[in-house]
Order: C-alpha cells, then sequence, then structure tokens
C-alpha cells in the first residue's frame, strides 16, 4: 500500500453549461416529414414555422432535452468523481448516509457520479465524502506483512507502559508516543498524532487503556 487515496473532482454542471454554450440548436431545412411542401406548396408558412432540432443532453440518468428543467444539472450541483481505489458495495452504502448527497451512481470501478442538494454547501459535503471514503481501515493498512511485522516489534517494546498510541501511514511510516500517565504532554501529542493521521491517511493504534 504505497498511495494515500484520493478523491478527483470534476464539475458535471460546468461541462454541461459549456456543452449548451457551445452548442445552440439550429433551423431544420425545409422537411417533407413536416409536410410543408404537400400542405404549402407556395411556401406561404415558411415565416410562421421554422422547424428547430430539439437538443438532447446525456447525462449518467439517461438523455434529457436541454430545456428540461428535470435535468441532473438543473437539479442537483452535480460532480464526476475519479477515486485511485476500488469503490466498493460497502463505500457505495456509506456515501449513501453522506447528508447532502441526493444522487449518487457507480460508473466504474474508479468513478461515481454525485448530485449535491441545492440546499446543502458543496465544500462541506466534498469535505465529508472525502472524510468518509479516504481512510483506510487498519486491515488495509496492516494487509501488508512487512508493515504487520514492524508494528508488532513497537507494540513490543511499548507494551510495559500504560498509555501509548501507535500512528502508521499508507506507506508503512510508523510515529508512537507513549505514557504512564494520561496528562497533557501525552495528548498534545496524541493531537499532533491525529493531525498527522488527516494528512497522509492511516490509522492510529492505541494501548488497551487508551
Amino acid at each position: 500500500m504505497s498511495t494515500s487515496k484520493k478523491i478527483g473532482w470534476e464539475s458535471w454542471n460546468a461541462k454541461i453549461e459549456e456543452i449548451l454554450r457551445e452548442e445552440k440548436p439550429q433551423p431544420e431545412e425545409e422537411n417533407e416529414e413536416f409536410g410543408m411542401m404537400d400542405t404549402d406548396p407556395e411556401g406561404l408558412l415558411k415565416e410562421y414555422f421554422v422547424p428547430v432540432k430539439q437538443k438532447v443532453v446525456y447525462t449518467p440518468y439517461g438523455p434529457y432535452p436541454a430545456e428540461s428543467s428535470l435535468k441532473p444539472s438543473d437539479r442537483w450541483d452535480c460532480w464526476m468523481c475519479y477515486t485511485n481505489f476500488d469503490l466498493t458495495n460497502e463505500i457505495i452504502e456509506v456515501l449513501e448516509d453522506v447528508n447532502g448527497i441526493e444522487a449518487l451512481k457507480p460508473l466504474g470501478r474508479y468513478t461515481f457520479f454525485v448530485g449535491i442538494a441545492k440546499m446543502f454547501n458543496t465544500s462541506e459535503v466534498r469535505k465529508e465524502i472525502e472524510d468518509t471514503i479516504c481512510n483506510y481501515t487498519v486491515s488495509e493498512v496492516l494487509d501488508d506483512a512487512e508493515i504487520m511485522l514492524a508494528v508488532d516489534l513497537v507494540k513490543e517494546q511499548l507494551d510495559t507502559n500504560r498509555y501509548w498510541s501507535i500512528f502508521v501511514s499508507p506507506q508503512g511510516e510508523i510515529d508512537y508516543i507513549v505514557s504512564d500517565d494520561m496528562n497533557k504532554q501525552y495528548l498534545d501529542e496524541l493531537s499532533e498524532l491525529e493531525a498527522l493521521k488527516q494528512k497522509l491517511g492511516g490509522v492510529i493504534l492505541r494501548s488497551t487503556n487508551g
């Protein structure tokens, strides 16, 4: 396990707006489907009736007329999300519980579509998504045999102390703190480990006493 879990974000709404700006509907030429040549041989209706091709937008939820207010980009703040880790069924189930997500659709092994409800702050929802699914579990981090061996060796050295905490990064970096008392210094150092976890990912293992 050599990389931190990451999500790449691409605005779906911005992409749709760009498409609609670049491809404006154009009037069709006279078409026999509309019966204009049969019913109006002198072309008297041309100035009143100019057929227009209907613009269609293709979305993860199927095609929508461009003018429809029900298409995803009008209903939600939509994003294409790209990960560097597998999107398991468990991850999708966890995402369904994130407040603010109103539309969620897996599109592949590393890609999913998300629609954020209008009354929620997009930046906050995106951060919650990253905090929720970009953290490694203990089993994921310790799945590497060499990392597990190194952690076991550190535990053996620390087990004679009442309080200890070990930080293990996804890359196998290890840092730890130890104390016989749950004092301010220990709590301050524990906060530093938590900050390291937030920055690098990984897990914190703690003694039985905490």
